[in-house]
């Protein structure tokens, strides 16, 4: 059975807005889907690194409730300074211009987007041969969770790796991923024990399988809770299933069939 991170999926008050916005940044919407609860834009660059999923929800009424699940998310870049113009030329909030960090090789800066989540734009110094030069790309999704090393056990449990581990100020911070497939999840514990408010600004996060009802059978197991059992889908060749992880998150299980 193999497990390797997929897209994951906020809920955003107004669908053009957030497609223009992360367009104006450089990010490019490879596709658009309508289901019957939402609409849905994914956000990419399609020659690397990872993808969103925004979804506009069809009761939505007004601003969404962000709550503190997302801590940031991250955008890579090749040139920050053109970035970060970009992102503020199109209504972003700025939080922190670029700024050369002591600790890593990296230059960073933090916005808000236009539903004001924290995005957090990196421009290594330099980046590894073989990336883009000319448009940005996604990084890894942070969520908060409240005991990080019972997350990162969870997650492991699944099939993802934890490939690194940091102390920051405010935070313990965690990465879990499939090394060489798909994206990467930042999991963060916050020092200060604030409890999390999940709000609906998060809706869900994706993990691929290659054996749907294996990973979901894993996923109770380890301590999830059952949302919907593994079903074959009509209009895609796909079987998905949802669970609800012990951080309280909403996580959708996809396998594609051949």
């Amino acid at each position: 059975m193999s497990t390797w991170v997929g897209q994951y999926c906020l809920n955003v008050e107004d669908l053009e807005r957030s497609v223009a916005w992360w367009s104006a940044i450089g990010l490019r919407n490879t596709s658009r889907t309508e289901i019957p609860d939402a609409f849905e834009a994914i956000m990419q660059n399609p020659a690397t690194g990872g993808l969103f999923q925004i979804a506009q929800q069809k009761a939505q009424q007004g601003p969404v409730a962000l709550g503190t699940a997302l801590w940031k998310l991250y955008v890579n870049t090749p040139d920050i300074a053109g970035t970060f113009k970009r992102a503020v030329a199109a209504g972003a909030e700025v939080v922190t211009e670029p700024e050369r960090t002591e600790r890593w090789p990296v230059t960073i800066a933090f916005v808000r987007d236009p539903d004001g989540r924290l995005v957090e734009f990196v421009e290594r110094h330099p980046w590894p041969e073989g990336s883009p030069a000319d448009e940005p790309w996604l990084g890894q999704y942070c969520i908060n969770v409240p005991d990080l090393d019972a997350a990162v056990a969870f997650h492991e449990k699944l099939g993802l790796t934890c490939t690194s581990r940091t102390d920051v100020p405010e935070a313990l911070e965690a990465i879990v991923e499939a090394p060489g497939r798909g994206g990467l999840i930042q999991l963060a514990q916050q020092k200060d024990g604030v409890p999390i408010e999940h709000g609906n600004g998060f809706w869900k996060r994706y993990l691929n399988t290659d054996d749907c009802e294996g990973l979901y059978r894993t996923a109770l197991a380890a301590g999830g809770e059952a949302v919907m059992e593994p079903t074959r889908l009509d209009r895609w060749p796909t079987i998905i299933a949802f669970f609800t992880d012990p951080a309280g998150y909403l996580v959708e299980l996809v396998q594609k069939l051949n």
